[in-house]
């Protein structure tokens, strides 16, 4: 017989394991699954509660929300009736069309700049067809404006949390891969080095349910995941954008960023700038597939939004095209207040991540393995480098975008929303290498659970 490797004498001790405790990896699994299941429910927990006890709404949300109640109510007839009539007593810059009985908000109230109806249309659609599956003589949705109030935040509450579900799979599942490869990579080394230790790694379960705990524990993702900012339907497409860039899809997370910037918010121009370079760099897309992708997608997006938001606002409108020239080439916001420029560094993003800010540098210095094992050349941690490379070529393009947000003066927390749940995905990834290294080994699971329930609730 031929003598046996030592990976394959290490995968026959991994086996030999499992059969002989059988009872300790279903623990194990248990214990996993129940950590999602609780970031899982804590997170639609926080974002419920703040729906519940903070029904008012910010100025910046008002024309969703109202623009929700007249598609509800009104639908998009009266304006379609009278698109072509003129009434030359509108102001000039207004809404250029008299709608015959001027049924909407926004005929009054046009705002500063024109926004999409394409979320308030899509939200409004949901409740017409909640309301018409509810029997009348049970609950008539229509005579109850604060229950459809509630019932078109919660849709919106609802998606962002299945989003953010997506991006952990994601995140999982990325790390699995990357776990995989590398036990690969370093099998194969070790069939001609006996003496070489295999590198340990993070549970990918762990990572995922810690991106939820911390999104969860924070204050502005769930409190504004039910509130009808655009900047809040552009969060939920940018979550699904990164949840396909980790499944290694990039012509999908393009897809995703273009459609975004083109329809809620022109300002995820930088983002797209910053991801698009990253996978041009990584050769990820190629520049004729990078260029066919945003064309296609950006054409795809104007057939969307130009023909509904013409309708509405009596005009044809490209209204992103509007909030962009308003922002950038009159400069105009910064009639809002201006912020110096570190202030996103110093002052949004400390308070958007607040403690879970600590972790970031954890993600990628591992450091708490050489507390543990010390700095020099221990055999527990392999040759495991200083620097954690896992996640830079992901963190790095969303602290550009950052970076680039803050040359513009006018600046507020809501403007990098769609920077939180990256940093989130680090500092998990922090989070799990405390968790990781503060953790016993196989023989006490008893006690890592315990250690996980104090972290999670205390």
């Amino acid at each position: 017989s031929t003598p046996s490797t030592p990976s394959s004498r290490q995968r026959d001790h991994t086996r030999a394991s499992r059969f002989a405790n059988p009872r300790g990896a279903m623990s194990g699994q248990s214990s996993q699954f129940g950590l999602r299941l609780a970031s899982q429910i804590l997170l639609l927990a926080t974002s419920l509660i703040a729906l519940v006890t903070c029904p008012h709404s910010k100025v910046e949300e008002s024309f969703n929300l109202q623009a929700a109640h007249d598609l509800y109510y009104v639908g998009v007839l009266p304006a379609v009736k009278s698109f072509n009539n003129v009434d030359p007593s509108c102001p000039e810059g207004g809404v250029q069309t008299c709608l015959a009985t001027e049924p909407y908000d926004h005929t009054k109230y046009p705002g500063v700049v024109p926004r999409t109806f394409i979320g308030a249309f899509f939200l409004s659609s949901i409740a017409r067809l909640v309301s018409m599956m509810i029997p009348r003589k049970m609950f008539c949705l229509s005579s109850h404006p604060l229950a459809l109030q509630f019932l078109i935040r919660f849709e919106l509450l609802l998606i962002g949390w299945l989003a953010h579900l997506r991006l952990a799979s994601s995140v999982e599942s990325y790390f699995q891969k990357r776990a995989s490869e590398l036990h690969s990579a370093q099998s194969a080394q070790s069939a001609s080095r006996s003496n070489k230790k295999l590198r340990t790694t993070i549970q990918p379960s762990l990572i995922a349910s810690y991106y939820l705990l911390i999104t969860a524990v924070q204050f502005h993702l769930p409190f504004y995941s039910s509130r009808l900012l655009p900047n809040t339907f552009a969060l939920v497409l940018v979550t699904i954008a990164y949840s396909e860039w980790f499944s290694r899809r990039p012509r999908r997370t393009a897809i995703y960023l273009v459609f975004t910037a083109a329809i809620f918010r022109c300002d995820m121009l930088l983002l797209l700038f910053t991801v698009g370079l990253a996978m041009l760099v990584r050769r990820d897309l190629s520049v004729p597939e990078a260029v066919l992708t945003g064309t296609i997608t950006g054409v795809v997006s104007l057939a969307v939004t130009v023909p509904l938001d013409s309708v509405m606002w009596g005009r044809p409108i490209w209204p992103e095209f509007e909030v962009w020239y308003f922002n950038t080439v009159d400069n105009r916001s910064s009639e809002w207040g201006e912020q110096p420029v570190h202030w996103y560094m110093t002052s949004a993003l400390p308070k958007g991540m607040l403690a879970t800010a600590f972790l970031l540098p954890l993600a990628f210095i591992r450091l708490p393995e050489r507390i543990k094992h010390g700095f020099g050349p221990k055999k527990e941690i392999g040759n495991e480098p200083l620097l954690d490379k896992s996640l830079v070529w992901y963190f790095t393009p969303v602290c550009g975008f950052v970076l680039l947000y803050s040359l513009l003066p006018h600046k507020e927390i809501r403007f990098i929303f769609p920077a939180l749940p990256m940093f989130n995905v680090c500092a998990a990834y922090g989070m799990s290498r405390l968790h990781q290294c503060a953790s016993p080994g196989v023989e006490s699971r008893k006690l890592t659970r315990y250690m996980t329930g104090l972290m999670y609730f205390g």
